[in-house]
């Protein structure tokens, strides 16, 4: 058997390791246009803070070595053919498979901004554009950055550029930061924590041209103000990587459209990772979560159905931290507001007395979002509860309280639901 992988990150280590858990011998190739190996994409932001390159890598060459996977980095597929059942390469090679992975992950989102071709601009989802980024600040002796985006990935930049002793001025086009993942009072909290540290932010605007000869010197809002600087990151967010899908003419929706064993609608085809669509299990509909965690997940059912084990994927949770934040971790899940008032929501904000704050909202006595700001502790137990779809109306009061435990559960529930993780793949986890 022959496994091809596009793409290298969670998806492609999933996989790789769901197909060594069934098919010890059979060949795999994972194949990257990216040079710099398989790092954690969550963590490129920290090189802004220094923090040294190999401490971004996500598995070392020892890892593909022993499970005696044939790499190719800086090698681009651009085709994939599948009567020939053949990938095209952009060194004009063509690699056969039987079973291949599309794992092409997501791209930054780029508006048509008038100069956003001179020399300053930049994205943040590859580590080689981060590396750029940085070179460029020191080497231009930047004073002040505009960050484009309040999403978790702008958040990040700005913060740490904070942190370096830059000037950062966030523009949003929205009236508030983490506008699709926190709620009102969560965004606000943020927001005041990001202030704090003298970060400017600009809301219900957007950039209508960057100015400035070959490189930037400064960007005009839509309202008019004009800013000075002398780099503009965009972290707008990203899109599913379907181009090479295409290729195939397999069926792409809002990402490549997979089943439950992450089979695409070509057969002998699988994808996973930010390229995909599947099920959200709060809702129960298709779409795109570009998540580490689910990307290794859905890279883990594709490995094992590509060797031959059936396994079905079983939905994935929105699930995000501000990991930068770290005396005041923010992490959220699920649904932040209700859509309607068939959603019941609970609140225990202490935030500005005792420095937390949390919220569950819930639909017909299940669990099916939550908000935890301050302090995390356990927490797991709340994204246990809204992957298993436990009944807690005999207990949701105690959901949003800081000391919210096991010990809250009914007792037949804790070992057999709780302990016991029904949800996950651990039989089929790799023990490393």
């Amino acid at each position: 058997m022959k496994y091809v992988i596009v793409g290298n990150s969670a998806a492609a280590v999933g996989c790789i390791n769901g197909i060594r858990k069934v098919d010890k011998e059979g060949e795999i190739t994972v194949i990257t246009y990216e040079k710099e190996g398989c790092y954690s994409k969550p963590m490129i932001a920290d090189i802004l803070v220094d923090l040294p390159e190999e401490k971004l890598i996500y598995k070392d060459k020892k890892f593909f070595e022993q499970k005696n996977v044939r790499v190719l980095l800086g090698t681009k597929v651009i085709k994939i053919d599948p009567e020939k059942r053949e990938v095209v390469l952009d060194t004009g090679i063509a690699e056969n498979y039987d079973k291949l992975l599309i794992s092409t992950g997501a791209k930054p989102f780029v508006p048509p901004i008038k100069g956003s071709e001179k020399e300053g601009v930049f994205t943040f989802t590859e580590l080689s554009k981060a590396k750029a980024a940085k070179e460029y600040i020191t080497k231009n002796g930047v004073k002040d950055v505009v960050v484009i985006g309040s999403g978790f990935i702008g958040l990040e930049v700005a913060y740490f550029l904070r942190k370096k002793g830059i000037n950062v001025y966030v523009i949003e086009l929205l009236n508030k930061v983490l506008g699709k993942a926190l709620d009102n009072r969560g965004s606000e909290i943020v927001e005041k924590i990001m202030r704090d540290i003298g970060i400017n932010f600009f809301f219900e605007d957007t950039i209508e041209e960057i100015l400035g000869n070959e490189k930037v010197e400064s960007v005009k809002l839509k309202s008019g103000k004009i800013i000075n600087a002398e780099m503009v990151i965009v972290a707008i967010g990203v899109r599913p990587n379907t181009e090479l899908a295409q290729t195939a003419e397999i069926k792409v929706n809002r990402g490549i459209d997979t089943n439950l064993f992450m089979e695409t609608s070509i057969p002998d085809i699988y994808a996973a990772g930010d390229c995909v669509e599947n099920i959200d299990i709060t809702d129960n509909t298709k779409k795109n979560l570009p998540l580490f965690p689910l990307a290794f997940e859905q890279g883990l059912v594709a490995g094992l159905n590509m060797a031959g084990k059936k396994m079905k994927y079983l939905g994935g949770l929105p699930l995000n931290s501000l990991k930068f934040l770290e005396e005041v971790p923010v992490l959220n899940a699920g649904i932040v507001e209700p859509p309607d008032s068939t959603y019941e929501v609970l609140v225990n904000d202490r935030f500005e007395k005792r420095g937390y704050y949390r919220k569950a909202i819930i639909k017909d006595n299940r669990l099916v979002g939550f908000v935890a700001i301050g302090e995390v502790d356990r927490v797991g137990i709340l994204t246990g509860i809204i992957r298993q779809k436990l009944d807690v109306s005999t207990f949701k009061e105690k959901l949003i309280d800081i000391d919210f435990g096991l010990v809250h559960l009914p007792k037949n529930w804790r070992e057999a639901r709780i302990q016991q993780d029904k949800t996950g793949y651990n039989d089929w986890r790799p023990e490393e």
